[in-house]
């Protein structure tokens, strides 16, 4: 390090973001590219803070759940660097995952089954298909192992669209993880099979005491709630613990669409009717006929329906219907006949004038505008494909097309990528039109290619609709007004007189465009399919339909939040976290922006500037060889004469010093930067074959992790309490605003922990260790170690309520001498101090060198690092005192959560080991029965010693037993002298 200064300006930074992640920054969850909306910023707050990670996200669509889900995970990897992730997640949205870990959460995902997959070489985060989990080999084993011991944290996303088979072994392995999320907006918890093997998932102790005691989950439930009556009847301050330990629901967090309606894109509906053709009634005639005398009862389901749907669609659809009709023969027959042969004669499609005339309109407001046209099937696909190039002639060979994946699992990610390519050509505007049939896949975000869609035909499932206007109808979707209120826009065109027409007044009289569907009981469901099916048949909307409404989610529960209050809550955290705190701030005074992340950002900008001038790193700028796109880039400093390259304070991540050109790391800093949709490589030279990933620079990136690790050690080895005290004279720009607080500064910092990880017990205690002695198998070695592991994930627990409920700050204490003598400086003076650059161009910066002379006597520096000394340790002292009465409330909810899961262990293997004392099952040897029940007797013993080891690290926190070590401390002392 050349410069002193400077490099403790960049070890202070160091310090400063770590500060921020542990602070302002949740713990490092807000560290993906993201900003945290209101709700996401409290569902990852109370997931973070409880006993066990153990939640169902159950947030309506659109809210960002894979965000919430992506804060977590990168808040757990923050705080163990270990940690490792499983996601199940169905191949339909495997592509989503892929592209979110990178370009929001940091991480390059494992996907099993791929031909690069490496279990003995697992990164941050693998994902697995349904089908991988329950495909066996030649032996009965199961292909891929969901082993909790090698993953902490299980994530399941869309259950509900999985087999069922599938979601029964993800209920049956759940319970073997220490940490489980599930995400879904739909997920069926009205319906028994399915609440039931989700609450297996989400109260494992409950579904496993269930089993012992042949009742059932939801028996149980509802006897743990009525032993909140004592708890309750302590008034409403009482409610937040009792949800917490006693609830059918207490793992259940759910934000619905209309209490962020700000935050969403509004809907503007356009329903626009045409009057049929000659042949075009006389299939509808054909149609009426074909249905005439279905049982509404039945739904939508049989051959005549799937007729009479195509033949309301294009011709092209009908023909091979209108075929099959005359060849039966019977009293359609020769109708048949004559509405195809008119098909024929005169092709055309009532539709189509109204298709062109609204695209016509919107591209002449709009030329970049760009439309999702849902058409029905392949042969009304085929037909606008054709059509539409003769009156849009730019749109020859710029049209998207979206067909349904093959039902085969072998096309599954061929499909993939095949849509992946299909929406390249939208993403970069090339193309303007997408058309897709009467599907689209849940988790297929859309919203950043189009605002606007036209039922050109339409889905006759209330679903159906509601999952294809979702796909636009999102978080930073839509299109702003001059007022910023954003919108989509939905059409519709409907042929008179045609069943789809009466179906679709249906829907809209219960307000399926209006809004998203709102979580339905099968009964409601059955309802709305019979009077669907009803308006079809008589061609007609009944002039009582009202709007649908919510069922309740179908959990039994008489202990509930209010979500009202879960809301204004949610709101107030989220202003609270964007007004700066100054007893506990940890980005500095002078950085602007208007949210801690917007700061943030602008603090690591000064930093990498910093980096830069003090010659640490190479901070440069680049453009993609292919698009202009702009990124940045870090390398090892240049030597000027060579251009090889020159030595830093620790090396990057896999940057090799010899290929200048091609190990320039790309990344990007800003939320701002991030491309719509974000991409994931750069092409950073001319010639490049392969593009290289793009890092967003935040915590959890491996480039940012090791510029703030690799910094922290230096500021240890280099400014510590070890150290002789760094004397540097340095020469600020002419008219810095330090150069009037003092000629000569003394500056000190550290990081204030309030729960630092030497608080952490280890992994094995004294009790434990001598339990573990007697056992005498690997495989009940195996299930204490599966234990303590447990126990471990739950002393982090504690670790991140408390940083949650007391945040860790840095700590800036220094001393300046001018005319008056020594004096104590103010936050904002340090700052000042430490600020290299001076405005108002902001491109002057600061050099240090060491000083050959020492700057003040020896005495008087032992004097001024002995006051430094006491401050800080009184500091110290205070902020750990303060932290624990700030932790307590949640510590109280935390021990009881832990409580009560570690009881109702306690019982369940209790009752286990009763069982198999009380009876030798037959056939089996005395010796084996023996060793079985010494097993189940030593996991309640392991109960028990967890148990009391967990409440007893929150009771020694709270009684203050639990001493740190003496704060490090960094310091310099620095002769300010003007650059003029």
């Amino acid at each position: 390090m050349t410069d002193p200064f400077l490099s403790f300006v960049n070890c202070v930074e160091a310090y400063r973001m770590r500060a921020f992640a542990l602070n302002e920054g949740l713990g490092g969850a807000l560290g993906v590219a993201a900003e945290p909306l209101p709700h996401q910023l409290a569902t990852v707050r109370r997931v973070l803070s409880e006993a066990e990670i153990r939640h169902l996200i159950s947030d309506e669509v659109g809210l960002g759940k894979t965000v919430q889900a992506l804060m977590i995970v990168n808040a757990l990897r923050f705080q163990d660097p270990m940690h490792r992730t499983l996601v199940v997640v169905p191949d339909n949205l495997l592509s989503q995952w892929q592209d979110e870990c990178w370009t929001k959460g940091h991480a390059i995902p494992a996907l099993v089954g791929a031909s690069d997959f490496d279990a003995a070489n697992l990164p941050s985060v693998t994902l697995v298909r349904p089908r991988d989990l329950t495909i066996r080999d030649d032996e009965g084993g199961r292909i891929f192992q969901a082993d909790g011991q090698v993953f902490d944290l299980l994530i399941v996303d869309e259950p509900q669209t999985m087999p069922r088979d599938a979601v029964q072994a993800i209920s049956q392995i759940a319970d073997r993880f220490r940490q489980v999320l599930v995400l879904s907006a739909t997920p069926r918890l009205g319906d028994a099979v399915w609440r039931n093997m989700l609450m297996r998932i989400l109260e494992p102790e409950t579904a496993q005491l269930a089993q012992l005691q042949d009742k059932t989950i939801d028996e149980l439930l509802a006897e743990r709630e009525a032993g909140a009556a004592p708890e309750l009847l302590k008034g409403d301050d009482a409610l937040p613990l009792a949800h917490a330990r006693f609830a059918a629901g207490r793992r259940i967090i759910r934000n619905s669409r209309s209490d962020w309606d700000d935050r969403l894109p509004r809907r503007r509906n356009h329903c626009i009717r045409v009057q049929p053709l000659h042949h075009e009634r006389l299939r509808i005639e054909i149609a009426r006929t074909l249905v005439r005398k279905v049982d509404p009862r039945l739904g939508f389901e049989g051959p005549q329906w799937t007729s009479a749907k195509s033949l309301q669609r294009s011709a092209r659809a009908a023909r091979v219907v209108l075929a099959e009709i005359a060849a039966r023969g019977g009293e359609l027959s020769e109708l048949a006949r004559t509405a195809r042969q008119l098909t024929l004669d005169d092709p055309g499609d009532a539709r189509l004038g109204a298709l062109l005339d609204i695209l016509a309109s919107q591209w002449t407001k709009d030329s970049n505008q760009t439309f999702i046209v849902v058409c029905g099937d392949n042969p009304t696909i085929d037909l606008l494909q054709t059509a539409l190039p003769r009156y849009f002639p730019e749109l020859e060979g710029a049209i998207s097309v979206l067909r349904r994946p093959s039902s085969g699992e072998v096309d599954r990610v061929t499909n993939l990528r095949e849509m992946q390519a299909t929406l390249a050509p939208l993403n970069s505007k090339e193309n303007r039109l997408l058309l897709v049939g009467d599907w689209v896949q849940a988790g297929l975000n859309l919203h950043q290619i189009s605002s606007g869609i036209i039922f050109y035909s339409l889905p006759w499932e209330i679903d159906s609709i509601d999952q294809l206007i979702g796909r636009i109808d999102r978080l930073g979707g839509g299109r702003a007004d001059h007022h910023g209120q954003r919108w989509i826009d939905i059409w519709r065109i409907l042929v008179e007189e045609t069943q789809e027409t009466a179906v679709a007044d249906c829907m809209a009289a219960m307000g399926v465009f209006d809004a998203p569907l709102p979580p339905l009981s099968l009964e409601q469901l059955a309802d709305v399919q019979q009077l669907l099916t009803q308006s079809a048949i008589t061609c007609s909307c009944p002039d009582d339909v009202s709007k649908l409404t919510a069922a309740d989610h179908g959990l039994p529960s008489s202990i509930k939040l209010d979500a009202s209050a879960n809301t204004a809550a949610a709101r107030q955290l989220h202003a609270k976290w964007q007004q700066p705190d100054h007893e506990r701030q940890s980005i500095g005074a002078n950085v602007t922006g208007h949210t801690p992340v917007a700061k943030k950002e602008s603090a690591i900008s000064i930093w990498l500037k910093t980096i830069d001038r003090a010659g640490d790193f190479d901070v440069g700028r680049r453009t993609d060889k292919a698009d202009d796109y702009r990124f940045r880039t870090l390398w090892y400093p240049r030597q000027a004469a060579s251009g090889r390259a020159g030595q830093s304070p620790f090396l990057l991540p896999g940057v090799n010093h010899e290929r200048w050109m091609s190990d320039h790391l790309p990344f990007i800093l800003r939320r701002s930067d991030v491309s719509s949709p974000p991409r994931r490589t750069v092409l950073t030279d001319e010639g490049e074959d392969t593009p290289r990933p793009l890092h967003f620079l935040d915590n959890g990136s491996v480039i940012f992790d090791t510029l703030v690790g690799g910094y922290c050690a230096a500021a240890a080895s280099t400014f510590g309490r070890e150290k002789r005290l760094t004397q540097t004279v340095v020469m600020m720009p002419e008219g810095h605003a330090a150069l009037a607080i003092g000629s000569t500064v003394l500056l000190v910092a550290a990081q204030l922990d309030p729960f630092p990880d030497e608080f952490l017990p280890g992994l094995w205690s004294t009790d434990a260790e001598a339990l573990l002695a007697t056992a005498p198998t690997n495989a009940q070695r195996s299930a204490l170690l599966a234990d303590r592991k447990a126990l471990m994930s739950r002393s982090r627990a504690v670790q991140r309520a408390v940083r949650l409920a007391a945040p860790p700050r840095l700590l800036l204490i220094g001393s300046a001498h001018g005319k008056e003598g020594w004096c104590t400086l103010s936050r904002e003076q340090i700052e000042t101090c430490l600020q290299p650059f001076s405005p108002p161009d902001w491109k002057a910066v600061a050099r240090g060198r060491p000083a050959f002379q020492p700057l003040i006597k020896q005495d008087a520096i032992e004097r001024l690092e002995a006051v430094h000394r006491h401050l800080v340790v009184e500091a110290a002292k205070q902020f750990l005192e303060d932290a624990v009465q700030r932790a307590r409330s949640a510590l109280e909810i935390v021990a009881a959560q832990t409580s009560a899961t570690f009881e109702a262990e306690l019982r369940n293997r209790n009752i286990a080991a009763e069982r198999r004392r009380s009876g030798r099952p037959e056939g089996v040897p005395e010796e084996l029965w023996l060793g079985q029940v010494a097993a189940l007797e030593r996991l309640s013993a392991s109960s028990g010693i967890n148990s009391g080891e967990a409440l007893a690290l929150i009771h020694r926190y709270l009684a203050g037993e639990l001493r740190a070590g003496e704060t490090q401390t960094i310091s310099i002392l620095a002769g300010l002298r003007s650059n003029d």
